[in-house]
């Protein structure tokens, strides 16, 4: 029987309302006990809170990096927010929100916050529990002495959701947090500049499964979580957050993990990256980021280990010329262009350039119209096989290309050819 149908099944009947602020010593026993989790008490409010850990003294990345003290030297490749410079993993506190639905605004309660850091050889994770919307207000306090403790905050996603809807939950609450200063490393932008060729979704728990090779089984649907809260809210039976609690552990674990790899792969791609559609996405992502030698030495690694029959070699050795054109290397890169063309190689973006460098460098004009005419023959060739390719939308431009040189031609002729001074 799925979850769903075992929450359907749920009686509908409602148990009598705990008096305000007295949440029942039976109660709290009872989900002490069955949650295995602590109450933490001020006043007339309280929150529960289970605290754990996650030893890592097997992977691969933690290991390498407890070596170098826990410096990311390097994650900024991947990472750009973080403006060039070096993390270190130990100043991290990383950050996942269970919440009461997924649109946000003010009506939207964090009611589960998992965070976690790593000590040594394991991550401790701490999950703030939120029983009852009036005890907000501790909770976010206790979350905020854990804070002042970290430099930086890591999460998944957490940029467009977690981290502002954390701050209008202090807002809210008219409470301070030292969340509006510390910088913030959303991963999951990272991973789909890694991964995002390779896999089939980036999400924490596809990465987990295919980068970590880490199967969850019977892990509950992020979109029964609200539900399963509210069930628990009005039946107080904790068997209903059992799940909820683990999902929200193993997301910590995960991310922690995933930001390691990470960590690793900027230090060292070309022992950490051994498939060729991640080392070409990686490349990709350091050129437009204006790492030309990064991204030429990648591009490079990847046609020397997978060679010229690898799906991604064109498109490598064209992001190496493109790298060695920005780097001032014209001759080489020129070099680069011709050998794609020579190899029939006639995409249009390889097309343009090599005709730039002819018209402009070389003054060869009949040597870029034949270039030009290379490209044009080919895309008439792809728009008899798919009409509706985007790659066509490249033929406008390369008729005005050619129109140009033809002129050009014409009158360098004309010059040749015209009256002598005696």
């Amino acid at each position: 029987m799925s979850l769903r149908d075992k929450l359907a099944r749920l009686d509908t009947s409602s148990p009598r309302e705990m008096e305000e602020g007295n949440p029942g010593e039976e109660w709290i026993a009872q989900i002490e006990h069955e949650l295995q989790i602590r109450t933490i008490r001020d006043k007339r409010s309280f929150f529960l809170l289970k605290e754990n850990s996650y030893p890592v003294f097997t992977d691969s990345a933690v290991l390498a990096l407890q070596e170098e003290g826990f410096e990311l030297g390097k994650l900024h490749h991947l990472c750009p927010e973080i403006d060039n410079q070096s993390i270190n993993l130990r100043d991290a506190i990383f950050i996942d929100t269970e919440t009461t639905g997924l649109s946000g605004g003010t009506g939207t309660y964090a009611f589960l916050v998992g965070i976690g850091h790593i000590e040594l050889d394991h991550i401790v994770v701490r999950q703030y529990l939120l029983p009852d919307f009036p005890s907000e207000w501790l909770m976010l306090e206790h979350l905020e002495s854990i804070f002042q403790g970290f430099k930086y905050t890591v999460s998944f996603n957490g940029k467009a959701f977690d981290l502002p809807l954390l701050k209008t939950r202090y807002v809210l609450n008219r409470q301070e947090s030292i969340l509006e200063d510390m910088l913030h490393v959303d991963v999951l932008h990272a991973a789909r500049r890694l991964w995002k060729q390779r896999l089939p979704a980036c999400d924490l728990q596809s990465l987990a499964r295919h980068i970590l090779d880490v199967h969850r089984i019977e892990d509950v649907p992020g979109d029964l979580i609200p539900q399963l809260y509210f069930e628990f809210m009005r039946k107080r039976q904790a068997f209903l957050l059992r799940n909820v609690l683990e999902h929200n552990f193993h997301d910590i674990v995960n991310m922690v993990l995933i930001t390691a790899r990470m960590g690793r792969i900027c230090a060292e791609p070309f022992t950490e990256l051994t498939e060729a559609d991640d080392l070409y996405s990686y490349a990709r992502y350091l050129y437009k980021n204006g790492r030309f030698s990064e991204a030429m030495a990648v591009s490079d690694h990847l046609t020397a280990q997978f060679g010229t029959g690898n799906r991604w070699f064109s498109r490598a050795r064209y992001l190496s010329a493109m790298s060695m054109k920005k780097l001032g290397d014209k001759s080489a890169s020129k070099r680069e262009l011709q050998q794609l063309f020579d190899r029939n190689v006639f995409h249009p973006t390889v097309v343009e350039e090599l005709a730039k460098v002819l018209e402009h460098q070389d003054k060869d004009y009949e040597l870029a119209l034949s270039v030009v005419d290379g490209g044009l023959s080919w895309l008439g060739d792809i728009r008899q096989l798919s009409p509706r390719s985007p790659l066509l939308k490249y033929i406008a431009p390369l008729k005005h290309r050619r129109s140009r040189l033809e002129r050009k031609k014409t009158t360098a002729a004309a010059k040749d050819n015209g009256p002598r001074k005696a």
